[in-house]
């Protein structure tokens, strides 16, 4: 038990303590740009200080490994389901998972080089090129490691990291609450959630100064719109909740609105909200308050930037409903899905923690006996969060790369917002009627709709307004001088030999 202990706070430490001080370290050679010579000084200077905190990365991953094979609770977990461990799985746990923290930490600098690194004539499609190989790698390292990993591992899988008088654990808060209620609880659904919300304004600030040669033009607006984008997503969920007959906020329990943390977050009204709210907040400061540092900056140009980047957030957050065992589909022969990992093959039964029930010719199966009718039938309910998930990242790259660059100079402002309403509308019609009975909302499918026609509605405005108001410089365009439009400036893939 203390060698368990001993090797995972040391991991623990190590893992964060490596990943943290290489983020700092990265922070303070941007800062100190200016004092490098070439891109080549700028790396034999910080070759150490970024080597030691790499190192203890990787070496505190691989010690978490090993602490999970020493831990008792998996020994114990192991002997009553009579699992022996193969030596050919510890390979793939142990050399996977040191390639995956490798190109983990490439990932990261490749990211910072990108964005960050401009003084110095790098060239930028070289950058880019060894930023999509390393997260390639990363991606695919990872799933190896899971692999070698799955047969040993208690499913459901963990969804929720406790900290408190059992020590820092990462525990399935659903399956065992009553062990877990003495301390903090921080569930994963809200950690993938927060990281897209970091990762769109991540990406959209350096699109933003790409233009405008500034930062932190939409950072107010972020924190106006994802807050609001919670809200909306909690009233979209208590509505649906209702509307489906639910009394969980009926009468004296009306103040479960409120709890966040009994669950329920539905994305279409986060998205319409934060949308909403984000596009109000910049108007008010633009028009209203008359910023200076916003006198040329275009709406419907940031709108284009911005919104495409909500369905990378929302894919992250499909990896979240992962995690809490939520947004699934039929049950179907799970032939048709052997091309998914096992890890995630093995979660796939189970509803907020609990195994799902079935009937089978007239009878219900309940709990263990319908995981074994599941396990010995073949069957399988169908991963619908994955199938969103690659939906969204499709329509990301769709709508930022095939159809704003293809479409070039005759793409019209502000129509990708039209764009993201019709790709999530068309995912979401599609996808709706294929939840199991739990998941699936009348209300929802009917909103898809309403999401498509808003959607064709913009376009058709926003082409209107690009090849007929703007043409004839009528309205807001009257004083317009296309000598004046914002260019890019110098750090754009432009420069790329």
């Amino acid at each position: 038990m203390i060698g368990y202990e001993i090797t995972y706070y040391i991991g623990l430490v190590l893992t964060f303590g490596g990943l943290i001080t290489s983020i700092v370290f990265l922070y303070f050679i941007k800062k100190n740009e200016s004092k490098y010579e070439s891109f080549i000084d700028l790396i034999k200077k910080n070759l150490i200080k970024l080597g030691i905190p790499t190192l203890a990365f990787i070496l505190g991953f691989v010690l978490l490994n090993l602490a999970f094979y020493l831990d008792p609770n998996t020994s114990i977990y192991l002997e009553t389901n009579n699992i022996t461990l193969k030596w050919y799985h510890q390979v793939m746990v142990y050399l996977f998972g040191i390639l995956f923290a490798i190109s983990l930490m490439a990932f990261i600098y490749s990211l910072f080089i990108k964005l960050y690194i401009e003084k110095f004539e790098i060239k930028r499609k070289y950058t880019t090129m060894a930023l999509g190989f390393s997260l390639a790698l990363t991606i695919v390292f990872f799933f190896l490691w899971g692999e070698g990993n799955a047969p040993y591992l208690e499913y459901p899988l963990a969804n929720a990291i406790y900290i408190g008088a059992k020590g820092i654990k990462l525990v399935n808060i659903y399956k065992y609450y009553d062990n877990y209620t003495d301390g903090l609880t921080i569930y994963l659904y809200a950690l993938f959630i927060l990281s897209g919300a970091c990762l769109v304004l991540y990406v959209c600030d350096y699109k933003l100064y790409k233009i405008y040669g500034k930062h932190d033009l939409i950072t107010n607006t972020f924190l106006i719109a994802f807050p609001s984008g919670v809200i909306g997503a909690r009233i979209w969920y208590v509505i649906l909740s209702v509307s489906s007959g639910s009394t969980d906020f009926a009468g004296a329990n009306w103040v479960n609105i409120f709890n966040f943390r009994m669950g329920g977050l539905g994305i279409m009204g986060g998205a319409v909200l934060g949308i909403i709210a984000g596009v109000a907040q910049v108007l008010v400061v633009k028009y209203g308050m008359k910023r200076s540092q916003y006198k040329n900056f275009s709406l419907l140009k940031a709108i284009d930037i911005i919104i495409p980047s909500i369905l990378f957030a929302q894919a992250l957050g499909r990896i979240g409903n992962f995690f809490n065992n939520e947004v699934y589909g039929q049950l179907v022969d799970i032939s048709y899905w052997e091309f998914l990992p096992t890890w995630i093959k093995n979660n796939m039964y189970f509803q907020h923690g609990s195994i799902l029930s079935t009937e089978v010719d007239g009878v219900s199966l309940i709990g263990e006996t319908a995981l074994h009718y599941y396990l010995e039938n073949g069957k399988f309910y169908v991963p619908l969060f994955f199938v969103e998930f690659l939906s969204n990242l499709a329509g990301y790259f769709i709508l930022e790369y095939l159809i704003r660059k293809l479409l070039g100079k005759y793409h019209s402002d502000g129509s990708l917002l039209g764009g993201y309403l019709i790709w999530y509308g068309v995912t979401r019609a599609i996808l709706e009627p294929l939840r199991t009975e739990a998941d699936y909302y009348a209300t929802s499918e009917i909103t898809s709709y309403i999401m498509i026609g808003g959607g064709l509605l913009i376009v058709a405005l926003a082409v209107f307004n690009n090849f007929y108001i703007k043409k004839n410089r009528l309205l807001w365009y009257k004083n317009y001088n296309e000598e004046n439009d914002v260019k890019e400036i110098s750090i754009t893939e432009e420069n790329d030999d």
